[in-house]
């Protein structure tokens, strides 16, 4: 069930992201570059982004260092600390007193700490202004200083080097880093949420990166284990024991009835409202498996020919759906439970990389009380949830996902037309999936809502396809 939003979620972080040196990474490596750099410029709440939070902490380590270093100085003259501040505050001088340099780090901290923390602006003028006076200072304290007289020359240099490096070191992190970071945070999210239906159109404008490199590391995909079960060859068939059978069959049981009791709960929040009437997504918090989805709306198709192609014609699926790139189906367990291997496609220029995912599935028609029909159904039911399958383990280079619970269930509606009584579905679609990777969470929350209105119009357009065809 899982595995059909990956590449709409992909799709959802399309932005800015063609810079070359993001570019230059592998898929995986991509990944965890950009979404950690977005968690970095991310205001959760509307509070101080971390990056941000880490440019005051630098302000504040200028001012600390550049006092003790004032401090070094005058006590290696060899003066107790009421001569050193009568001669270097009360009878100040520029000629032989280091106090000034100190007091521009005053002025230089509360300045930015003003404006950057306090105020949040988003412009470099402050920290030019800033930068740009302290260094005219320095080199006019270079030009004044009585340097024959200095006690030690080499500490009063060293000051002066020191708060002149701070300084432009600010300036560039907060330019490089702070400002372009928070930026591309903001208009990923905002594109996530306002972006447009169709799934090929680029979120945000193309541009070239503000920045180099990250401020944190990245991190390849975890190595499949060297005792890891080796994986099938090709046209080798899956040879399962009869305890094995037995228990996928238990865990198809379990998962239908979660995503029954779950997708039928109450207490659902709105998350989001689609474009067409009806269509929703909500959200609940559930104990076991934590933040859940649900999309519900009509699909103008009988729900017992839709629940067929679902069930009959999962390897037909990258045909009609373009996030997945292989569907495969592995073996059938016993009547509606089999399992499946679908490789979802990337997305986001290297942002999301390709998911594989293996699904135990459990189909059925259920009576009201979620029990299998025996006359008409009040419902055609498709759960998943993952398992590991022998000659199916996680590999080097794909990311394979995990389906906490999920579920397709199609509900008969009948309405009535000019033409008569026309049959319609009520889909819902029930998700909590753990997509891997170091994808940010408040990112997988923003986009989750976007990905499954999307991804009602490819199952839209492939009902009315097989209606112009005739097939129902």
């Amino acid at each position: 069930m899982a595995d059909y939003h990956i590449r709409e979620a992909a799709n959802s972080l399309l932005g800015s992201m063609t810079n070359q040196p993001y570019r230059s990474l592998t898929q995986s490596q991509s990944v965890n570059l950009l979404t950690e750099d977005l968690v970095a410029g991310h205001r959760p709440q509307g509070r101080m982004s971390s990056i941000r939070r880490f440019f005051c902490l630098f302000v504040t380590f200028d001012l600390l260092f550049t006092s003790l270093m004032w401090l070094i100085c005058v006590v290696m003259r060899g003066e107790t600390l009421a001569q050193i501040f009568t001669r270097e505050i009360i009878h100040y001088d520029i000629k032989v007193s280091l106090f000034d340099i100190v007091l521009v780090a005053v002025v230089r901290f509360v300045i930015l700490i003003l404006f950057y923390a306090i105020l949040y602006i988003n412009n470099w003028s402050v920290i030019a202004l800033s930068t740009g006076g302290t260094c005219a200072f320095l080199i006019a304290k270079v030009f004044v200083f009585d340097w024959p007289d200095a006690a030690q020359p080499v500490y009063q240099v060293f000051l002066i080097l020191t708060s002149f490096t701070l300084s432009w070191g600010e300036a560039w992190f907060l330019d490089f880093r702070v400002l372009p970071q928070e930026l591309q945070a903001k208009q990923i999210l905002e594109a996530i949420v306002h972006h447009g239906a169709s799934e090929r159109t680029p979120l945000l404008r193309p541009a070239a990166s503000t920045h180099g490199g990250s401020t944190v590391n990245w991190f390849s995909p975890v190595e499949t284990p060297e005792s890891s079960p080796r994986p099938r060859r090709p046209g080798e068939q899956i040879i399962l024991t009869q305890d094995q059978i037995d228990e996928y069959k238990r865990l198809a049981e379990e998962s239908m009835q979660h995503a029954w009791r779950v997708v039928n709960s109450p207490n659902w929040k709105l998350e989001k409202r689609g474009s067409q009437k009806g269509d929703v997504v909500e959200s609940t918090q559930t104990e076991q498996f934590g933040k859940v989805y649900r999309f519900t709306g009509i699909v103008d198709c009988p729900a017992k020919f839709l629940y067929s192609e679902f069930k009959d014609n999962i390897t037909r699926l990258p045909e009609w759906n373009p996030t997945i790139l292989k569907s495969e189906l592995i073996k059938e367990i016993g009547p509606g439970v089999d399992l499946s291997y679908q490789v979802t496609a990337g997305g986001g220029r290297g942002i999301i990389s390709p998911r594989d995912f293996v699904i135990l599935r459990r189909m059925a028609a259920l009576s009201r009380d979620g029990r299998p029909a025996d006359a008409e159904p009040y419902c055609y039911i498709s759960s998943g949830v993952s398992v590991a399958v022998p000659g199916y383990p996680p590999t080097r280079d794909m990311v394979r996902g995990h389906n906490k619970v999920g579920c397709w269930s199609l509900k008969p509606k009948w309405v009535q037309t000019p033409n008569g009584k026309v049959e319609q579905t009520v889909f819902q679609w029930l998700m909590c999936c753990d997509l891997k990777g170091k994808i940010p969470q408040f990112v997988l929350d923003a986009a989750f809502a976007t990905v499954m209105l999307d991804y009602i119009v490819h199952v839209r357009k492939y009902a009315a396809d097989c209606k112009a065809k005739g097939l129902f």
